[in-house]
């Protein structure tokens, strides 16, 4: 049993748990060829992305364009039939009198 103080002993590695310099190269240079992916897909992808979102800026400035015409048009719309309203009104009045003073 070690005392305090005591090293603890040293064991030599297996010689399959070294990796040669060429391994770690060849290891190193995948990572790195793998991040230059990464980072190539990072700018795909934040290009899209930029023009999904001008395209999406661009669908709601139109659907504001859309909505102001279709307020405008029920405007027009409940205008006219209040004109409608107003002439018939009117128009059964005048009619009406002319029944009634023809009797």
């Amino acid at each position: 049993m070690p005392v305090m103080g005591d090293a603890a002993p040293i064991l030599a590695p297996d010689a399959g748990e070294f990796i040669t310099r060429g391994e770690f190269s060849d290891r190193i240079g995948g990572v790195q060829q793998d991040v230059k992916l990464l980072q190539r897909e990072m700018v795909e992808t934040q290009t899209v992305l930029s023009t999904q979102g001008g395209q999406l800026t661009q669908i709601l400035a139109n659907q504001d364009a859309q909505d102001k015409k279709l307020d405008n048009l029920q405007s027009v719309r409940q205008w006219i039939g209040w004109v409608l309203v107003i002439v018939t009104s009117t128009g059964v009045v005048q009619i009406t009198s002319h029944l009634v003073g023809v009797r």
